[in-house]
């Protein structure tokens, strides 16, 4: 296989695994907190495992002096995924895919400001369109709640978006790592709130097992490999798939149609992005032929 083959498939399978999150987050009733609980301790412990066995001396080391950057990141990536689930269980799973997606656009802006890399006037123009779609996303209440859930969505964006730029001043050193760590803090963070780890019932523990032990530990192993194959511009225009079949699969299953105002956000976003990624995309080929003729 091309490696462009073997990038291409491994982000097309993990993405499809990842879409169905929202909906088994929908289809487990007990609280955020408590699913919170299993999803940060369950993924923590199966990738520590694999590293502890894979790559023994190296992980053990980096546990036993963490750098800042992966505390700081671990960190990031916990409040991202608290605010991931609280927000599924309070907005419309289209609302909260779509302003994710522009997290992407959020770490280019603080990539500007923390590590003073340069952004061009196609970056802030994509970002201005974005913030007009995440604003119709926002005045779309579909639901009593929404307006607290769209909120969370915009905090994991956010977070994410941190998470990402530490990964990138890293070096992603050790990335892995990170998850191991922010799944550990987000089970701490969720006892405190209140868990009942034991109180799921027998139906719902098998969707926190299908959860927490292959959709998301395998998504997430899956997409890490695309961006080793693939430009950076390529993979994250297979990231915006989730947006699109996320809802599709909530849609089948539960009956949940995006409102007017969602779908008009959400296709000012995805358009925004898509342009944005296939520009970068020519952008970096051209670069390439410059490099290679010269």
């Amino acid at each position: 296989m091309t490696p462009i083959f073997k990038g291409t498939a491994a982000m097309l399978v993990g993405i499809s695994i990842l879409s169905v999150d929202a909906l088994l987050i929908r289809l487990i009733e007990a609280s955020g907190w408590t699913l919170l609980f299993w999803r940060g301790l369950l993924s923590a412990l199966i990738i520590s495992t694999f590293l502890i066995v894979t790559k023994p001396s190296q992980t053990i080391a980096a546990l036993r002096k963490p750098s800042k950057s992966l505390l700081v990141g671990s960190f990031a990536f916990s409040i991202s995924t608290v605010c991931f689930v609280l927000s599924i269980d309070h907005t419309q799973v289209a609302s909260t895919l779509i302003i994710i997606n522009i997290s992407p656009l959020i770490s280019a802006l603080l990539a500007f400001l923390l590590l003073k890399e340069q952004v061009d006037i196609r970056t802030i123009i994509a970002i201005i369109a974005a913030m007009i779609g995440v604003g119709f996303v926002f005045y779309g209440k579909a639901m009593p709640t929404a307006s607290y859930g769209n909120l969370m969505a915009l905090i994991t964006a956010f977070m994410l978006a941190t998470y990402f730029v530490i990964l990138r001043k890293s070096k992603s050193a050790n990335a892995p790592l990170y998850l191991v760590l922010g799944g550990i803090c987000t089970a701490m963070i969720s006892l405190i709130a209140g868990a009942e780890p034991l109180s799921l019932t027998q139906q719902e523990w098998k969707y926190t097992l299908l959860l927490c032990c292959v959709v998301v530990p395998v998504s997430f192993v899956l997409i890490s490999v695309g961006p080793k194959y693939l430009p950076a511009a390529h993979a994250n225009l297979f990231m915006l798939l989730e947006a699109i079949l996320g809802p599709l699969f909530v849609w089948a299953v539960l009956g949940e149609v995006p409102s007017d105002n969602v779908l008009l956000g959400g296709g000012i976003v995805l358009l925004t992005l898509v342009l944005f990624t296939l520009s970068a995309a020519k952008k970096h080929r051209v670069l390439n032929k410059k490099t290679s003729s010269g």
